[in-house]
């Protein structure tokens, strides 16, 4: 039984997927790898650059549109979030406030450690580095690492 969760990652799986979101009007470059678990909501406004690495259990809202360029790794469990509900003025109704959209855009080289969490409108620019479990509220400088809740930086890359 222990064997059933150890499946390859068949090859013919990742272009089906490509091929889905694609048909569903996104653009999704050259081999990405999608590892089960992986949920796109909804399968609209999503541009994907080459060689993405989507782990286990990533979920990306899309209601603002999310841009991932080339040569990004996306850890375990992460969330990228474009859409936020509102809080509503006057004490009203949470439930009928409505939603917020922003793109979220994440550049090239990226590394996106496990159980991340991206909120809408920001962005991560290139060669960035975001540590394990990080709340990124805030847009990342190219060529650092930042890490913790909130995200701050830890350094800039050597």
């Amino acid at each position: 039984m222990e064997s059933l969760f150890k499946l390859p990652r068949f090859k013919f799986l990742n272009e089906f997927k490509r091929f889905f979101l694609v048909l569903m009007g996104n653009n999704v470059g050259k081999k990405p790898v999608f590892y089960p678990g992986v949920w796109i909501m909804p399968p609209k406004n999503l541009s994907v650059g080459d060689y993405v690495d989507f782990a286990k259990d990533v979920l990306i809202t899309t209601g603002g549109k999310v841009t991932i360029g080339d040569r990004v790794l996306i850890g375990y469990g992460t969330k990228i979030l474009s859409s936020n509900h509102n809080i509503p003025q006057n004490k009203g109704e949470i439930f009928y406030s409505g939603h917020t959209h922003k793109e979220v855009i994440i550049k090239n080289d990226v590394w996106i450690g496990a159980n991340v969490i991206i909120l809408p409108g920001v962005i991560i620019g290139e060669g960035a580095v975001i540590a394990a479990g990080s709340v990124v509220t805030k847009n990342v400088k190219e060529f650092t690492i930042v890490g913790g809740i909130p995200a701050k930086l830890i350094k800039e890359r050597d």
